[in-house]
């Protein structure tokens, strides 16, 4: 993926959005679940059928998020509620959607009550989901999940920031 880290921010944006329309509404673990795949899916964090690229589609739709959150909250912020609010869910709920079994009865669902996507809640709310998403469906979990959005939202991140000091110092010189 070659997108510029604006463009990353606009989907990590519109799924921030679709969690706050359609998490209130349906809050079930396979509804989140289910949430996630469409955030890869129709959000256009791939050009490929995401289920091609497995946890990636994942880990990119994350990376997008993280981009959105960039200037609001940390990195870190974000994804230590997440891992958190993954870790509260229910003993065998992956295991149970991989079975196609009857899903544990799911915590409550922290839905800000505001349409504003730079609420932390909001943020860590979609990006729970796609953690969610990994262990249920792949073989990766929350934290190698995270850990591989992390790094490569950092990589994109202080290229940026690189770039944008060069390019500040060179004109700077020029003058």
């Amino acid at each position: 993926m070659n997108d510029t880290n604006a463009q990353r921010a606009a989907r990590g944006a519109a799924i921030v959005a679709q969690f706050l329309e359609q998490a209130p509404a349906y809050p079930g673990i396979a509804d989140r679940v289910m949430r996630a795949n469409w955030y890869v899916g129709e959000v256009g964090t791939t050009s490929q059928d995401p289920w091609s690229e497995e946890a990636e589609g994942l880990r990119d739709a994350l990376v997008d998020v993280l981009h959105h959150a960039d200037g609001w909250h940390t990195v870190t912020a974000v994804l230590d509620a997440a891992i958190s609010a993954v870790d509260a869910l229910p003993a065998g709920w992956a295991e149970a959607y991989r079975a196609y079994s009857t899903m544990p009865p799911s915590p409550t669902v922290d839905v800000p009550d505001t349409t504003d996507v730079h609420d932390l809640r909001a943020i860590v709310g979609a990006a729970t989901e796609l953690l969610m998403a990994g262990p249920a469906q792949f073989t990766v979990t929350a934290n190698g999940l995270a850990d591989e959005a992390e790094m490569r939202f950092l990589d994109e991140a202080e290229a940026a920031r690189f770039g944008a000091v060069r390019n500040a110092r060179e004109a700077a010189a020029s003058s």
